[in-house]
Formats: structure tokens, sequence, C-alpha cells
């Protein structure tokens, strides 16, 4: 069969035409198809990219919800906190203060306010009682040997209020022998807090010093000084090193920086300078023997422009001013050096020694400070 067309055209068959239908048909597909697929690649794309950036699933050893360190740092739960600690729940800095606190009974005795007193504590020893914070947060420095009995001449030099409480614990020393709790909580005798803060008994004291004196006969008792490090021959005294190092000797006579250097504490530093310098407030220091603080508080993360121009002085003086290795705080090293002359080999880490203040250069402010 012929199809009839017009004149000079081809001729077109049905077969012909039948292919012509399905092209068309198949590029009608296509122009559908095509967009269809390409929306479809960009969406699962997207899916792809979203599900990268989601957090992992958390799995079964994860918590689903984070601790409420403050529903947990509750005087309530004062017995865990030795846990929480070893645990790694809280730190120490965590743990609240409940001395001088109004609502802070608790932390102590087993009832709040009302029912609050001497026979009522947390635990039948005041010991453990304070141990529950004080374990792992000494708030004294030097810690006193607990659990022993004193001579009869520390006896007749003890106050009176001293030889009461031994006689409650069989001659022991505990920490209820130096601090007298109960000056926090009773309303007549809390007027002590601006004069006497850590509570001593028979305080309040001028100096830590008296308070040892109760006890100790002031002739025969001397302080040891960590900072006499050279005997009479020149040599330094190893042993003095080990009150603050905890590398030997000779491996401190190699070591260049204080980042390779290994304390007996850890960082804040200030911690182990204020074993021995406590009480004794000055321009710069935080801390003070009474509870107020005194002065600006320079222990902290200097500024950019602070250490700029501090390195810009340490090269033109030749001077050392270490910071604290891991916090890069100032510390009481970074402006005092606690070296005797001749124990620093290195010029620009031994100045200072021996000086006034033992500052490593008498005009130190402006170093940091403009005038």
């Amino acid at each position: 069969m012929v199809v009839a067309v017009a004149e000079g055209a081809p001729l077109i068959t049905h077969k012909r035409a039948y292919k012509i239908f399905q092209a068309s048909i198949l590029m009608l597909l296509i122009s559908f198809i095509w967009p269809l697929n390409q929306c479809l690649a960009i969406s699962a794309l997207a899916d792809t990219t979203a599900a990268q950036k989601k957090p992992p699933k958390k799995t079964s050893h994860v918590y689903k919800k984070p601790f409420n360190t403050k529903l947990l740092l509750k005087y309530e739960n004062v017995k865990k906190f030795p846990q929480l600690l070893s645990s790694g729940i809280i730190n120490i800095e965590d743990i609240p203060d409940p001395h001088w606190k109004k609502n802070a009974c608790i932390a102590c005795h087993k009832t709040g306010n009302k029912n609050a007193s001497e026979n009522n504590l947390q635990h039948s020893s005041v010991e453990t009682v304070c141990n529950n914070c004080h374990s792992a947060k000494y708030d004294h420095r030097y810690i006193h040997p607990e659990n022993i009995k004193p001579d009869k001449q520390m006896m007749q030099r003890m106050a009176p209020s001293m030889k009461i409480i031994l006689k409650k614990t069989r001659n022991k020393i505990d920490c209820n022998t130096c601090h007298e709790l109960r000056i926090q909580c009773l309303p007549d005798i809390k007027k002590q807090k601006l004069t006497n803060p850590k509570f001593f008994r028979a305080g309040p004291y001028n100096t830590r010093s008296q308070l040892c004196f109760l006890c100790h006969d002031e002739q025969a008792y001397q302080r040891l000084n960590p900072h006499e490090q050279i005997d009479e021959k020149g040599k330094i005294k190893a042993e003095k090193c080990r009150i603050c190092h905890a590398d030997s000797l000779s491996k401190l006579n190699k070591i260049n920086d204080i980042s390779q250097l290994k304390f007996n504490t850890d960082e804040p530093l200030k911690s182990m300078c204020w074993g021995c310098h406590p009480w004794i407030p000055h321009p710069g220091g935080q801390f003070s023997f009474f509870s107020q603080k005194s002065g600006p508080d320079h222990l902290t993360t200097p500024s950019k422009l602070v250490t700029d121009r501090l390195n810009k002085m340490t090269k033109k003086h030749n001077i050392s001013f270490p910071l604290e290795p891991l916090s890069g705080k100032v510390f009481c090293g970074t402006c005092h050096n606690a070296h005797e002359k001749g124990v620093i080999k290195n010029a620009a880490g031994a100045k200072g020694a021996d000086s006034k203040r033992r500052l490593r250069d008498q005009n130190i402010c402006q170093y940091c400070h403009f005038k």
C-alpha cells in the first residue's frame, strides 16, 4: 500500500510510519524520565551528605544523658564526693565550700539547721566527715600528721580547748584538734569569719607560726627553708631540690626549659609555693590570710599584648619569665626566682637569685605593664 503525499515528497510506507511513531514515543519518554532521574540523584546525594554530617550513634557504654553535676554536688551527696572524684565525674574544683554557709549544715550533719549538733554528724569520726572533701582537696598546704599522740611538753603548751578535744580522741590529733568547727556555726562567734576564716582554736592569729607554737617549742622548732640550696663548700644540696622537683639533680642539670621539668605537684604550680607562703599578700598576689581577696589576680593567662611585650623584654634583657607548661598561666616563679645564686647555670634563668624579694628584676612590673 502506498500513501498519497504531496508532489515531490518521499513516499512513506506503513512500516516506516510505525518506526517514526516508536521513535517519537521513545524521545517523549526520555524527555520525561531524564529530569526525574536527575532529581532523584540530587536527592540521594543530599541524603548522603546529611547522613555524613550527623553525629555517630551513641554506643551502649555512653550515657544517654550527661550527668547533672550541679545536682550531684549538692551538700546532701557529700559522702559520694570521693567516689565521684575517683571516677572522673567531677573535678576537685567542682567541690563546693560549705564553711560559713547558712544552708550547708547538711554537709557535715545528718539533719539540717534545726537539729544540727556535735553528736549528729554524717559519721561518728570527725576525720571521716572532713575527708569527704579534704581527702582530695587539702585547704592547708602543710599536711599535718594525724592520729599521733603529742608528748607531755606539747600538752602543757596547748590551749585549753585543744586539751578538751584530745580527751575525746584518746589524746590523738585530728582535724578538730586545731580547727574549732563550731565557730562557723554558732551565731555568737560567727563574727570571727573575717579575723579567723580557718576557724583555728584560740585564734585569731597574726601569723600561722603562732598556732604551731601552741604545741611546738618556738626555740627548737625551725621550719625547713627550701631556698637554702648551697652548702658551705659551694655545692648544691640535692635533697633541697627534691622538695619541689621530681627529678634528680643530675637530670635537672641537663634541663634548659620549664616544659621539661617534673614537679612534685600538678598545676597550678602556685599550690607548691603556697605550702610556705600562704599568708603574705602582696601586689600581684591574690591569696590572703583573711577571707577577702587582696589585690588583683595576676596568676592568669597573659593576653597577647602582654605576651608579645614579655617576649620582647625577655630578648632585650636576656631574662627568663617561665609560664606554667600546660596552662600557659603566670605563676609565682614567673616573677620570683626560687633558686639560690649559683644553682642555675643558664644566665637568663639565673637572674634574680638571692635578690630582694627574689624578683627576677626589681623593675619587673614594667616588663608586662606600660608606664
